[in-house]
């Protein structure tokens, strides 16, 4: 966890802002419209934090990113 890059702290800090969680996920398309990036790029930086269980995802319509860890 001490590797991370910006986009993942920045990621990180605005999952907490919006009190990101499984019930609330946070989707890529609003982390990269608020960061602006491509939500495909925010997709490919977060799954590192997803496989270190960080971060978890809930897939489908609806779905996003949310903290299971609340290292920040």
């Amino acid at each position: 966890m001490e590797n991370l890059r910006g986009l993942q702290t920045e990621a990180l800090l605005l999952l907490k802002r919006e009190q990101a969680s499984y019930a609330k996920p946070v989707s890529s398309e609003y982390i990269g419209k608020i960061l602006n990036i491509t939500p495909s790029y925010v997709r490919s930086q977060l799954a590192q934090m997803v496989r270190e269980s960080v971060l978890g995802v809930r897939r489908g319509n609806g779905g996003g990113y949310y903290l299971i860890r609340e290292e920040i």
